[in-house]
Order: C-alpha cells, then structure tokens, then sequence
C-alpha cells in the first residue's frame, strides 16, 4: 500500500468515525422514510415526535451562555415551514437552510451568537474542537427569539455534548485514527516542502543563466518559465543548433565580445540548449 493509499484509508475511517459519534448526538428515528418521500406520502409532513425535535427557543430566558442551537430563518421562503416540528434534530442539521450557533451572550430579549462549522467536512471532524466558531475571524449577531418565522432550536450545552462525544465507544478509535491522518498529512507535507526546496535549488543556476542570456539577448528571445521550470526560447530559434548559430552571427558581427559568447556558451551548455 502506497502512503497516498494509506493516507486515504486513515483519513476515510477518520471522517467515518467522526460522522457516527457526532451523530449520536443528535435525536433521530432511522425508521422514519426521509423527509421527501414523507412529504410525497400525505399532504404535509406530519410533525415527528417531540423527543426527535429540537427544544424550540421562544425567549432568551430558553438558552444560557454557551449552549448550540439551531436556526432556521424562513421569512424568505415562498412557503412557511416549521423546520423544529417536522424534521429530527439530526434532519435539521443537514439541512442546507440551517445554521448552527454557540450563544455567546444573552439579554432579557434578545441572545447573541457566533456561528461554528457543521460537522461535515474534514476540518470540523477535529472533535476535540468541537462547537469553535466557524472561522477565525467570526462575529457575533444578536438575535431576538420573538421574530416570526425566524426558528430558533436548542441542542444543549456544549460542556455536555463534549463530554457525549469523549464517552462514545468509538472516541479513541477515532482520535487515533484521525491523528494518524493528521501525522501523515504533515509528513506528505514536509515531503512536499523539500521537493520544491529541491526543484528551487535545481531551478536556480538555470533561471540565473537564462536571466543573465535575456540581458544580452532581449526577453523577446528567451525568457525563464517558472512554471515549467526551464529555459523558453523564441519560436524561430527553437531548431536544434539555431540560437547557437544566431549567437555566433552576433559575435562575428561584433554586437557581443568573446568574453560575452564564451559565457554565453557555457550558459547554453547548462541550459541544454
């Protein structure tokens, strides 16, 4: 196995792990149909039971400093629908219309919260950060629960949805898992870094001769391609021997010296050209 092929595996039983434990977290039937064939099934979703919902946040008084919660604003929806009634917790967090938030402040009307990363992608499956702000950088919006339309779901308090996750069955397996992928990453990394290390040191007597050939030449010529690495010369003296002898005119002509062509052969030379 190749270290991309085992990196892949470690990362991939990572992510796997992570997904299970933090969805344990979240209240859900698995015999429930999805939320779309229960729609084409009746006339509407039926509520779900109570236990699969999200407590709804009707005040501030509902939620203290650093509890998650959920939002679902649909005042621009076309259709009002109660996400709280008629979806699972876990149903609601993969929804794409909703948005999960750590209260960060309360008043006596209104709550402020700062928006952390869905447990999804690969940087949010580092559990041990879980429920940290989605970026560095992320502000705080203040809320005021009483806002038709505007769903506000409690999920608990993070102290105890972290101290959930640690005590899953499956927590060491993933922590080990996901510090393989994180060391492997670094050491794919650090190859990484020394390769272009390398690439650079390889590159810098080449790019030095071609720089010092521009000079003498004109960047119309010849000119360094980072990107390719190499020496680029111009299309009419690309035949084998053509700058060559396109520099030998330019000696017997007098527009170069011989201290000019002799270094200018060695540059060639170098440059394989």
């Amino acid at each position: 196995m190749t270290t991309t092929d085992l990196s892949t595996n470690v990362r991939q039983l990572a992510m796997t792990l992570g997904h299970t434990i933090v969805a344990s977290l979240w209240a859900h039937d698995d015999d429930l149909p999805a939320p779309l064939q229960r729609v084409q099934k009746g006339k509407g979703l039926p509520p779900v039971r109570m236990e699969l919902r999200a407590p709804a946040v009707t005040s501030s008084a509902d939620v203290t400093v650093d509890d998650l919660v959920l939002i679902y604003d649909q005042r621009r929806r076309t259709r009002p629908f109660d996400m709280l009634r008629h979806f699972t917790v876990r149903e609601a967090i993969a929804s794409g219309e909703t948005v999960l938030a750590r209260v960060i402040a309360t008043t006596a009307a209104t709550i402020t919260v700062t928006q952390i990363q869905a447990p999804t992608p690969w940087r949010s499956l580092d559990l041990t950060a879980f429920g940290e702000a989605a970026a560095p950088d992320a502000r705080g919006w203040t809320l005021r629960p009483t806002i038709p339309n505007r769903h506000i779901g409690r999920l608990g308090s993070l102290a105890d949805l972290r101290r959930r996750l640690a005590a899953h069955p499956s927590y060491r397996d993933w922590h080990e898992s996901f510090t393989a992928a994180q060391r492997i990453k670094e050491t794919q990394a650090e190859a990484r870094a020394e390769q272009r290390r390398q690439e650079q040191e390889r590159q810098a007597p080449l790019r030095d001769a071609t720089e010092h050939l521009q000079q003498l030449l004109g960047r119309d010529l010849i000119h360094w391609e980072p990107v390719a690495g190499r020496a680029v010369v111009a299309r009419d003296l690309r035949a084998p021997g053509r700058l060559r002898t396109y520099i030998a005119g330019l000696r017997y002509t007098g527009a170069i010296d011989t201290g000019s062509f002799t270094g200018m052969q060695k540059q060639l030379d170098l440059l394989g050209l």
